[in-house]
């Protein structure tokens, strides 16, 4: 018989994945724009210009912190320190 409830590996998240280690242990440190993998323990920054294909973004921290990625190519904008 199959279960009604959902799996909890389905409605559990961890957090943001590392773009070093592909964990999903990122997490944001004291400073504003600044992340850390607690998994792989690399820092991240994020930054206004994506590394990918150039263009300048907006950083808009407050409302969603997950919000790493570029508009216009969906690359991250975090880029190790």
């Amino acid at each position: 018989m199959a279960s009604i409830l959902p799996s909890m590996a389905d409605s559990v998240s961890l957090g943001m994945e590392c773009p070093a280690c592909h964990e999903p242990w990122l997490r944001p440190s004291s400073l504003a724009g600044r992340y850390r993998c607690v998994n792989c323990l690399h820092r991240f920054e994020l930054r206004s210009v994506c590394p990918d294909c150039g263009e300048h973004g907006t950083i808009v921290r407050m409302t969603n912190s997950e919000n790493v990625s570029c508009n216009i190519c969906g690359g991250s904008m975090l880029v190790e320190v």
